[in-house]
């Protein structure tokens, strides 16, 4: 028997709490992800990551990091295991920061989304900002992991946790949207400036 992960333990208990139908799928041979959960008439697919290094974090607590790298990290490391999921369901990565209890060195808002879609790139002309966009090291685009169909945060919070999705744009299986309970925030993503 596998032992659980922080991250899966507290996922279990979110979902309990919040009246979630959520079953964990029995490890095998075959990559799989860790959970389904029912979001309405909807089954989805949930892989649990943790983040465990603590690369660019001095004792201190004082740091330094390239924005998006822990999330980038994962979701190259969870690619394989959605992708058997995302052929029939939508499928979701939830990522937990299990070395910064304030979950903020890496796993913050603009840490997915830059991630995901890139990090944000100002154009100057003449010294002034022209334009903005999300430029490079976009881990899904159009043609490149559209497996997954949201990449969410996982925290813990005072009164046990919460879930953040990100959405993914160029998903093959979309998220159903209408379904997703009021537990969890949902975040829309504009990516109408990627360049």
């Amino acid at each position: 028997m596998t032992r659980k992960t922080q991250s899966e333990t507290m996922f279990e208990t979110f979902c309990s709490t919040n009246g979630l139908d959520c079953e964990a799928i029995p490890t095998g041979t075959d990559k799989t992800t860790d959970y389904r959960v029912r979001f309405g008439n909807c089954w989805v697919a949930v892989e649990i990551e943790q983040i465990e290094s603590d690369a660019g974090l001095d004792p201190d607590g004082s740091g330094s990091r390239v924005v998006g790298s822990h999330v980038r990290r994962k979701i190259a490391e969870a690619r394989k295991q959605v992708q058997i999921a995302a052929q029939a369901v939508p499928t979701i990565l939830l990522i937990h920061n299990v070395v910064d209890p304030y979950q903020a060195f890496g796993t913050e808002n603009h840490d997915f989304v830059c991630a995901m879609y890139g990090e944000w790139t100002v154009r100057l002309v003449d010294g002034r900002v022209a334009d903005s966009f999300h430029g490079r090291n976009a881990m899904l685009r159009e043609d490149v992991n559209t497996s997954f169909s949201a990449v969410g945060h996982l925290k813990r919070v005072a009164n046990g946790a919460e879930v953040t999705l990100f959405e993914n744009v160029y998903a093959r299986q979309p998220l159903p949207f209408a379904e997703i309970p009021s537990c969890i925030k949902v975040f829309r993503v504009d990516v109408e400036h990627a360049a």
